[in-house]
């Protein structure tokens, strides 16, 4: 028979049911040092209080969203509270929520416009304004860009915070390990090049042209494949690519890890391709 103060606690498996959870779980996070009882009888029952659902449910929520066993378990020993932790990791929690509801709206966007256009995206057409530009020269892959933008922007002493990055294809060809880019920033006139590179870093004025054009938020990885669809669509829509041009494609960076603090997946990127 349970005693006063264990008849207002709960068992092991009314701890799961109220947390929505299982038996097993609550015996393996108790097992890990992540829920301690607040009571065991003789017979090696547990009981646990009332709170302890919500702290249940703070450890399943973290673990779902990948904090490791040991993260949780360190942080709770330190100072054992989860409110602590849940408030710590709330930002954090929140921007994987946003993550998560940008990825279901993108695949959402997928099947829709694979639906009506019969491609996953849909592209708009305007006019790219003619803009000067520094940039360097570069022969490499696709994955290096990211490395080869770093490099241009080692070579300036002051840039301002919303630099617009970007990657121009020269050639028609596909050459993915021997791509031959012009990588390069819309200049601004409070840029500043550090004197032992100015004969390094070239400038240019890039003409204005009538594009195709998609505007993705999400990481770069992801612009091969949308180039690929781009080209899909323009096949449908019987859109001819402008070939007088010495510009292939164009790939503009407009907020990026570059030159703000943000994760790979907050990137802000435009893909043009010109047409007649």
């Amino acid at each position: 028979m349970l005693t006063t103060k264990q008849e207002k606690l709960l068992t092991s498996g009314q701890l799961a049911k109220l947390a929505q959870s299982t038996k097993r779980t609550v015996h393996w996070y108790t097992e890990h040092g992540l829920l301690r009882p607040k009571s065991t009888n003789v017979k090696g029952y547990r009981f646990y209080s009332i709170e302890q659902i919500i702290d249940l449910q703070v450890i399943m929520l973290l673990r779902k969203l990948h904090f490791s066993l040991p993260e949780v378990k360190r942080f709770l020993r330190k100072n054992a509270s989860t409110k602590e932790l849940f408030l710590q990791k709330k930002s954090v929690l929140e921007q994987d929520v946003a993550n998560l509801q940008e990825n279901i709206q993108e695949i959402s966007s997928f099947y829709k416009n694979l639906e009506t256009e019969g491609v996953l995206i849909k592209p708009v057409v305007k006019t790219v304004p003619s803009f000067k530009a520094f940039y360097i020269e570069k022969v490499g892959p696709y994955s290096k860009i990211l490395d080869y933008c770093s490099e241009l922007k080692s070579y300036f002493s002051k840039l301002p915070k919303d630099t617009t990055y970007f990657v121009l294809f020269p050639d028609r060809e596909y050459a993915p390990k021997k791509d031959r880019l012009k990588i390069g920033v819309v200049a601004k006139q409070e840029m500043k090049l550090k004197v032992e590179f100015k004969t390094t870093v070239k400038m240019d004025k890039i003409p204005s042209y009538k594009a195709l054009t998609y505007k993705h938020e999400g990481s770069p990885a992801l612009i091969s494949m949308l180039i690929m669809q781009m080209h899909a669509y323009m096949d449908k829509k019987k859109i001819k690519q402008n070939l007088t041009l010495p510009i292939n494609e164009l790939e503009f960076y407009i907020n990026s890890s570059l030159n703000t603090d943000i994760g790979i997946n907050d990137w802000l990127s435009e893909i043009t391709i010109p047409i007649l």
